[in-house]
């Protein structure tokens, strides 16, 4: 299932990087943002070290939601490009990865067949942030990559890893600027009621009012999945929005196993494809489930697992609240584990200079 705020105008004019010789370095279609104007320049070019500044504070954090359309069966490798060449160095220039997932189909007809799908996830502590992270005309005043990371073999893997990137990708649907919240890592102390239960014969009813106490068996094993799910609602709600989804419902399907990534909703910045309604405000939520089954089991009877205390009542009633201020709402499926920023030794080289300017 698509979401209407991907879909409207995302592959852009085609733009080849070059060799030396002029002959063409990849061909692929572009997806706009994505080329980052980081293609091998032509010719030796100086030494860029450098030195950087204290953080900047003040600044409103933002995502960029990136999808690819990839030949088929090249996932992994891309995946791999990106973990072991493109992202070191771009964690170096101050962005946190979230991830890269794969597109999955786990009910009805896969939608591209024939191709893979990828959808990354970038945080950076700014638009400015992010701008500075690009090179060429999309670095506006800041400097660009360069100036944040300057070069050498970090920055070489990160080129070498877009190069093989570009090998596999076949378009894209565009880049989608996100504000908003990542869901706190936090423990949660919900109190046992300290009541006294004895067992019953015939199947429970959740729906008759009375006390459902659950006991839980072994965790199931199962392939890990990551469902991105996009609303559009009331204008102008978001921040309401999220705060009843944290205080309310988050603590319960936490304690069901779920594991929230973030909230966020669209943010009509510059470079960016969608285009602001009036009518409503657009937000995606992230969230990891151990299972496809276990998604389906949140979804049609989540009080088989956490039961109907206190806690559920609380998720029902904030549940209700939210579905009030949603106008419409679809999901997708990804496929993949977290980037998690593992650390990265680079060596420096060991070289000297003098400030010249």
């Amino acid at each position: 299932m698509r979401h209407p705020a991907a879909t409207r105008g995302f592959v852009t004019a085609l733009r080849a990087c070059t060799t030396a010789s002029g002959a063409r370095a990849g061909s692929f279609m572009a997806v706009g943002l994505s080329l980052l104007a980081l293609c091998p320049a032509t010719g030796a070019q100086p030494a860029a070290p450098v030195r950087n500044d204290v953080p900047r504070a003040g600044q409103q954090e933002v995502v960029m939601m990136r999808h690819a359309y990839l030949e088929e069966g090249s996932y992994e490798a891309w995946l791999e490009a990106s973990r072991s060449g493109v992202w070191p160095y771009f964690e170096r220039l101050g962005a946190r990865i979230l991830g890269d997932f794969e597109i999955v189909y786990p009910v009805g007809a896969d939608a591209t067949p024939g191709r893979d799908e990828a959808l990354r996830f970038a945080r950076y502590a700014s638009f400015e942030h992010w701008q500075a992270t690009r090179g060429g005309a999309l670095a506006g005043d800041t400097g660009g990559a360069a100036r944040l990371g300057g070069d050498g073999g970090l920055r070489d893997a990160s080129r070498e890893g877009l190069r093989t990137r570009r090998q596999y990708q076949q378009g894209s649907r565009g880049g989608i600027f996100l504000q908003g919240h990542l869901a706190e890592t936090r423990p949660l102390y919900m109190p046992g009621l300290g009541e006294r239960y004895e067992r019953v014969d015939g199947g429970p009813d959740p729906d008759s009012g009375a006390p459902y106490p659950v006991r839980l068996g072994r965790a199931r094993p199962g392939d890990g999945v990551v469902a991105l799910e996009y609303s559009r609602i009331r204008k102008g709600a978001f921040e309401e929005f999220h705060a009843i989804a944290r205080d309310s419902v988050w603590p319960y399907v936490e304690k069901i196993g779920v594991r929230p990534v973030g909230l966020w909703r669209v943010a009509y910045l510059p470079n960016g494809d969608p285009v602001e309604s009036e009518a409503y405000d657009e937000v995606y939520y992230l969230a990891r489930y151990a299972s496809f089954e276990h998604f389906l089991a949140v979804r049609d009877d989540p009080v088989a697992m956490g039961g109907n205390g206190p806690d559920f009542e609380a998720f029902t009633s904030a549940s209700g609240r939210l579905n009030a201020l949603t106008q419409g709402r679809s999901v997708e499926f990804l496929r993949g584990e977290p980037y998690g920023s593992p650390p990265v030794h680079a060596p420096g080289l060991q070289e000297s200079y003098r400030l010249v300017r």
